[in-house]
């Protein structure tokens, strides 16, 4: 009975101890249930306060995003504003930006109207020079056309009568610096009063230079410096008697002294439409005094070259270098007034055979 009651009391007691254990089980979930349910309300509260503070950090995003955008705009704005008193003070100076901005447009394509009108007239320009190229292509072999075709000439055959000096009065002689020296031999009356229109260093091709221009070598006439065309119209002579080329030949080479030649003389006619037109040779050097283009052979092929050329158009042409040569086609040395120099000017003795066979031979 003992055991049966100890053993309900244990088991009673043991039932305590479980109902106790379970109350404090109980308890302890209920506490851990009450700490997780705080935990729970608190985190369930912390959400809404993150929430509300993220709201807020939103709404404080927002806000200062709309504050950066108020400050961007306010930039902006001052931007603008500067922008505008920038315009404002560009339109002060008279122009806006944009106006530049348009103007540099309007420039760009006023420039670019000025670039094609600038190539329109170059373009233009490229053609009249062309056309003016071509006229003046075309008036050269026009002017080629008139010398290959002669001008009828005044009639006169050198008969061989002997004349004196006074049949000269009317005469004009253009040369060169070996005609000047006969102009100082004529002073003495040897031809009557014949003009003189003679420089040193003149030639058929630098008589065609402007009278104008710098390093022009043209002759004086009474004080006034003319072209020889120029000055034969005038003097307006009855005859004219014209020895060129010796300053040609050796610039020029034979062919260029030549062409020279029918330039000049073709001038000379056409201002002097009723005058004789005499040519006369270029004259021989010393033997000792011949230079690489300019010597004795190439005056004689350029004398050569002439004769058909005068003969075409009517002029007489005068083999003075027949009458001064040494048989061998040399100047004679006595005739000769510069031996030990270039050789090739006259001495009075020189001059007093030329004139001999002017007078021999123009009638």
């Amino acid at each position: 009975m003992k055991k049966v009651f100890a053993a309900i009391l244990t088991a009673a007691l043991a039932f305590s101890l479980c109902a106790c254990s379970k109350k404090d089980t109980v308890k302890e979930d209920s506490s851990v249930l009450s700490e997780n349910s705080v935990e729970s309300a608190e985190s369930a509260a912390v959400p809404i306060k993150d929430v509300s503070d993220a709201s807020k950090a939103e709404s404080s995003k927002e806000a200062s995003k709309k504050e950066s955008s108020a400050e961007g705009s306010s930039a902006v704005s001052e931007q603008d504003s500067d922008v505008s008193g920038d315009e404002s003070k560009a339109s002060e100076d008279g122009s806006s930006v944009v106006e530049s901005e348009e103007v540099s447009e309007e420039s760009s394509e006023d420039e670019n109207s000025e670039g094609t009108e600038d190539e329109s007239s170059e373009e233009s320009s490229e053609e009249s020079s062309e056309e003016s190229v071509e006229e003046s292509s075309e008036e050269p072999s026009q002017e080629e056309s008139s010398r290959d075709e002669p001008k009828p000439r005044p009639s006169v055959t050198p008969t061989g009568t002997p004349v004196d000096s006074s049949w000269f009065d009317d005469a004009l002689f253009i040369g060169d610096s070996v005609t000047l020296k006969l102009s100082y031999y004529a002073d003495y009356g040897s031809l009557g009063d014949a003009d003189f229109l003679c420089a040193g260093s003149l030639g058929y091709n630098n008589a065609q230079w402007d009278l104008y221009r710098e390093d022009n070598v043209h002759p004086y006439y009474n004080g006034q410096k003319f072209t020889v065309d120029e000055g034969a119209a005038y003097i307006d002579p009855a005859k004219i008697f014209i020895m060129l080329g010796m300053n040609d030949i050796g610039l020029y080479g034979v062919d260029g002294a030549v062409e020279g030649m029918k330039v000049i003389t073709q001038r000379i006619a056409d201002k002097c439409p009723n005058a004789v037109i005499y040519v006369q040779s270029v004259t021989p050097m010393l033997v000792d005094s011949q230079l690489r283009d300019l010597n004795n052979t190439t005056i004689a092929e350029f004398n050569a070259a002439i004769q058909p050329i005068c003969q075409e158009r009517g002029y007489i042409y005068l083999d003075v270098a027949s009458a001064v040569d040494d048989g061998y086609g040399n100047l004679v040395y006595e005739y000769c007034g510069d031996p030990t120099a270039m050789g090739l000017h006259f001495s009075d003795t020189g001059c007093a055979v030329w004139v001999d066979y002017l007078k021999n031979h123009v009638a």
